[in-house]
């Protein structure tokens, strides 16, 4: 019984599951697999053997394109929202079973859908951690998926697997054995004969190829592994926040593949790319563009994760990842070597940056900044974030209209002074402040990294304050 099934729809990506069939084969064997087209006999019954096969499965591999969500029958009907239809029946019996893990494969560039958007007994899809396999990176998405899969349901022990799995120092090892033992069964008789020992032609040679030698760090070469995340992992732009959230660090016979997972956060109103171009990797005294062809659009106000991939070389040990918006830059130091740790989920769910940022407070008590025409301006509190290329000031400003009528935000100017260098809000409320009625906003200021001590600069029409601050190193 085939102990993974493939389930998809024939019109949108009936090539890439026969593509990703035949690539699970070689490494997992054909007998696990179960698709449709190629093990259903004639004549045999399709629902009774989808549920057979459901019933010996342990593995579900869903292939999602960019048409399987909205795909639509001849009426115009989504086929989703037909209760009989197949892949919504292959996916909800395969979500029923506790024992089965289902595994969604994004293909085309597609994104995981919302439970929002499925049935009601598909929704538990939607909380399922996606495998995306690019054309570009086939062979590394499709063996982090094999790797995922062989865990659940490994393949049968056959002499062709098991050499697959044995690693050339094995191999060179059994082999030196078995010409041992040739060479002492051919030497025996001859010494009979002549009463001499004729000495065996056989190479004691027991060197060690680069690419089977011990990684240092605790990891064997060859073997993927997680890196470590450094303190300060996020640039800010503005109103876009990049963070690095993990990364593994995986072995090919050409060189290494560094895959980091990337959030961005858009808190403006505009879409952004969030692209391949928007990255580089220093290493070894080179500049390197990603091959993860990453390419995707993030809306206004929303959050998305990406993978970001580099081919670097084998002994790279610290690298930096660059960010790039527009002229401005802002780098992460990484460290490469070897931590000895398997890889992480590279769909897992992370916590939101918000709740991991390094913060500190910088005002703590509520203090008056200005008061002038008809207007209160208050500092209620203030706190820094720091980011790989700028320290963040982030206050919150009480505004109160004590006059007859409304006064615009607008007429309140506020600068951060950080030595000769004036700097300007992020953004600025610009709304009316109605009469006697207060308005609390948030102002935001990206200073230097290296910034200890600044000033603000209140002015209302002709009359200004200053209040210090101070941040903590």
């Amino acid at each position: 019984m085939a102990g993974i099934f493939i389930t998809y729809r024939r019109d949108d990506a009936a090539g890439y599951a026969g593509r990703l069939h035949e690539s699970l084969e070689r490494r997992l064997g054909g007998s696990q697999l179960f698709r449709d087209v190629d093990t259903l006999q004639p004549g045999q019954d399709f629902v009774q053997a989808i549920e057979a096969r459901l019933g010996a499965c342990q593995v579900m591999v869903v292939i999602i394109g960019r048409e399987w969500l909205d795909a639509r029958n001849a009426a115009g009907t989504r086929r989703l929202d037909d209760p009989f239809d197949f892949v919504r029946l292959e996916i909800a019996a395969g979500l029923a079973r506790p024992d089965v893990l289902v595994v969604p494969v994004l293909v085309e560039g597609a994104s995981m859908p919302a439970a929002v958007q499925l049935p009601e007994n598909m929704q538990a899809l939607a909380r399922r951690h996606a495998v995306s396999v690019r054309d570009e990176t086939w062979d590394a998405d499709v063996d982090r998926l094999a790797a995922v899969v062989e865990k659940v349901a490994p393949p049968p022990a056959s002499l062709e697997s098991v050499a697959r799995r044995l690693n050339p120092k094995t191999i060179a090892a059994v082999a030196g054995a078995i010409a041992l033992l040739i060479a002492l069964a051919l030497w025996m008789p001859s010494r009979g004969r002549s009463g001499e020992p004729s000495p065996p032609a056989v190479s004691t040679s027991t060197s060690t190829s680069p690419a089977t030698a011990p990684a240092t760090g605790g990891s064997p070469a060859g073997a993927p592994y997680t890196i470590d995340i450094p303190r300060i992992a996020e640039a800010a732009f503005g109103d876009l926040i990049y963070a690095l959230v993990s990364g593994n660090v995986t072995f090919r016979e050409t060189g290494n593949e560094l895959r980091v997972r990337i959030r961005v956060s858009n808190f403006g109103g505009r879409s952004i790319n969030f692209w391949d171009d928007s990255f580089r990797l220093a290493a070894g005294g080179q500049t390197l563009a990603p091959v993860s062809g990453l390419n995707e659009v993030v809306g206004g106000n929303s959050l998305q994760y990406g993978l970001v991939a580099f081919r670097i070389p084998r002994q790279t040990r610290n690298a930096t990842l660059q960010i790039l918006s527009g002229r401005n830059i802002a780098s992460i130091p990484i460290d490469l070597t070897p931590t000895g740790r398997p890889p992480v989920d590279e769909q897992a769910e992370i916590a939101d940056s918000l709740s991991q940022a390094i913060r500190a407070p910088v005002v703590k008590e509520p203090a008056p900044l200005l008061s002038a025409d008809g207007l209160t301006v208050t500092l209620d509190r203030g706190s820094s974030r720091r980011f790989a290329n700028a320290l963040r000031l982030i206050l919150s400003v009480r505004v109160v209209n004590n006059s007859s009528g409304p006064i615009f935000a607008g007429n309140i100017v506020m600068r951060v002074a950080v030595g000769d260098v004036t700097i300007v809000p992020i953004e600025w409320p610009f709304g009316a402040i109605d009469r006697q009625a207060t308005s609390i906003e948030t102002v935001e200021f990206d200073l230097p990294t290296t910034t200890t001590e600044a000033t603000i600069r209140t002015t209302i029409g002709t009359q200004s304050a200053q209040f210090p601050l101070r941040f903590p190193k």
